[in-house]
């Protein structure tokens, strides 16, 4: 783990993590010999909804710097209401992360006193990703290849 954010005590956790995560989606998968059941509840949904779900998550923290700084390492989208309401206030990210005990019905208020102080934000989900698309370089291509 090359991450700089992450301090060395938590990174056999992670690792726990990773392993016990990559034995629950083995044992998932072996229940697809007994039944289809899981491939048409979880499998089908998943690919089906991933391709826009990662698009959305990507505006989060994408390109966002590294650092300790709620206020940077975190992205705040302006979107509308039916976005913002499907998402339960989520695209509020930086107020959610700086505040996670504010409930979601509140994050617009807590966006209303913090507005002045966000450092990352974009206009939308498309404009993020036009301009996140602008920025890829050949080495984040190979990158996203392996």
């Amino acid at each position: 783990m090359t991450a700089p954010y992450l301090p060395d005590r938590v990174k056999p956790r992670l690792r726990t993590e990773a392993r016990l995560m990559v034995a629950v989606y083995g044992a998932a998968l072996a229940s697809l010999t007994v039944s289809p059941a899981l491939l048409w509840v979880w499998i089908v949904p998943m690919i089906l909804g991933q391709p826009a779900l990662r698009l959305y998550l990507l505006a989060e923290h994408g390109r966002c710097p590294p650092v300790a700084n709620m206020l940077e390492n975190t992205r705040t989208t302006f979107t509308n209401r039916l976005v913002r309401w499907l998402a339960w206030n989520m695209p509020f990210h930086i107020e959610h992360h700086s505040a996670p005990n504010v409930p979601f019905h509140r994050l617009p208020d807590l966006h209303r006193d913090m507005q002045d102080h966000l450092v990352t934000t974009a206009p939308g989900y498309a404009a993020f990703t036009k301009d996140y698309l602008a920025t890829l370089t050949p080495q984040d291509e190979a990158r996203s290849g392996q």
